[in-house]
Formats: C-alpha cells, sequence, structure tokens
C-alpha cells in the first residue's frame, strides 16, 4: 500500500473539518449529548455520520461539499426546532410521553404499542429499585427511551410469574414456589387458563397483581392460606 500524500493530506483535512462541522451542528441544535436521543437525534446521528463518512472516503467530493451538506442539515434541524414549538409537530419530531401505569393501573395497549413486555418494564424498575409493581403509582415512558417511576410509599418484594400468557419457571423458584400452586392460586381468582394472562405478579403476604390480555387488572387480589413449599410433604 502507497502513501499518497494528496489523498491522505485531504482526508486528514476532511477529518478535521467533520469534527468541527459536528460540533458547529451540536451547539446550534442545542445537543450537548448524543445519549438525548429523540427519534430526530437518531436520525440526525445517522445523517452526520454518513455525511462526514462517506465525504470524507469519496475522493471527488471536497471540504466545501462537507460543509454545503452539513449546514443544509443544520438548517433543517433549526426549521425543525421552529415547529417543534407546535405540540402538533412537537409530537411528530420528537415524540410524547407514553404512560405504562398510571395511578396504579397497568395498560397493556400502551405496552404493546411501545413494543415493551413485563421483563423488560420489571428489569428497568428493578435498576429504580422498585421490586413490585404494587408499589408503583405512575411509571411513564420519556420521549429519550427512559423509565420515569414514581412509587407508593410501601416497598416490598414481589416476583413477575407469568409474562404475556409464559409462566417464568426462574422466577417462580426465587419465590420458593411451583407451577401447580401458581395454577391453583389463579384457578381460585378465577384465571384457570393462564395463556389469556398479560402478566402475574405475586408479593408475599399482599397477594396478586393481575392483568388479563385485554387490559382488565385485579389490582390487589384477595389473599389466600398459602403452605410454604419447604415445610409441605406433599411437593
Amino acid at each position: 500500500m502507497t502513501f499518497n500524500l494528496a489523498l491522505h493530506g485531504w482526508m486528514v483535512i476532511k477529518l478535521i473539518v467533520g469534527m468541527f462541522g459536528v460540533l458547529f451542528f451540536l451547539r446550534i441544535s442545542g445537543k450537548s449529548q448524543m445519549s438525548q436521543m429523540t427519534p430526530t437525534d437518531a436520525v440526525n446521528s445517522f445523517v452526520i455520520g454518513a455525511i462526514v463518512g462517506g465525504i470524507i472516503y469519496a475522493p471527488n467530493l471536497s471540504v466545501w461539499d462537507m460543509l454545503f451538506a452539513i449546514t443544509v442539515w443544520t438548517l433543517i434541524n433549526l426549521v425543525i426546532h421552529y415547529l417543534s414549538k407546535k405540540q402538533f409537530f412537537n409530537r411528530i419530531f420528537h415524540g410524547s410521553v407514553v404512560f405504562l401505569v398510571k395511578d396504579g393501573e397497568l395498560d397493556v395497549k400502551a405496552m404493546e404499542k411501545c413494543k415493551i413486555d413485563m421483563e423488560q418494564l420489571t428489569g428497568k424498575l428493578r435498576e429504580q429499585n422498585i421490586y413490585s409493581l404494587l408499589d408503583v403509582q405512575d411509571v411513564r415512558l420519556e420521549t429519550d427511551g427512559q423509565i420515569t417511576a414514581f412509587e407508593k410509599k410501601d416497598v416490598v418484594l414481589g416476583f413477575l410469574l407469568v409474562s404475556n400468557g409464559n409462566v417464568l419457571e426462574e422466577n417462580l423458584k426465587d419465590a420458593e414456589r411451583d407451577e401447580k400452586w401458581l395454577q391453583d392460586e389463579m384457578t381460585k381468582l378465577g384465571y384457570a387458563d393462564m395463556t389469556k394472562l398479560y402478566c402475574v405478579e405475586w408479593t408475599p403476604e399482599r397477594g396478586f397483581f393481575v392483568v388479563d390480555k385485554d387490559g382488565a387488572s385485579i389490582d390487589l387480589a384477595p389473599k389466600h392460606e398459602i403452605k410454604e413449599l419447604k415445610n409441605d410433604p406433599t411437593v
């Protein structure tokens, strides 16, 4: 591989101009971190990367082509920023906050629309030291994809046992329960067919949080006298 002074020299200049061009774009667009991702930000990251990367490795395109492309894209973003002051356009360009849980009620349709399953939701809640849906007042999916949860006062440990009709065996083991016990408890509550349940969470001494696939829920099911499996010789 031979070193072409002119070709590689222009590549270095393009890299430097590209770096300052992207910094200029971030400054004008008001973004200091690319991690603050809205749908518009995601498009920006792809387009800016394509502009700079494509022109750097295209010998027939000059530094001026790069500057022109970045300038045009910056102007487009300024127009988007201006239009975003209107609620209609703001929803188009940046999306809107979605309540996955409102006043303690899980919104199944919102979960499905946002393509979030119960395992993902409970995982995000655990990251915020929230271990039961019974402790959640509201959960919001922010426009940047982050989850914001607002707790109730009392915190207890809950186990997600069913997600989208599937029994989570590992979680049953963690709860020191088995599938027969779960089936019996769901039958008592009127849910004999667990495949029709969107989620089931069990919290010791507080009962079940059950949501079927139509969105109907039991906020706190009646408690039953339950034997501890480890002390039950019949299991």
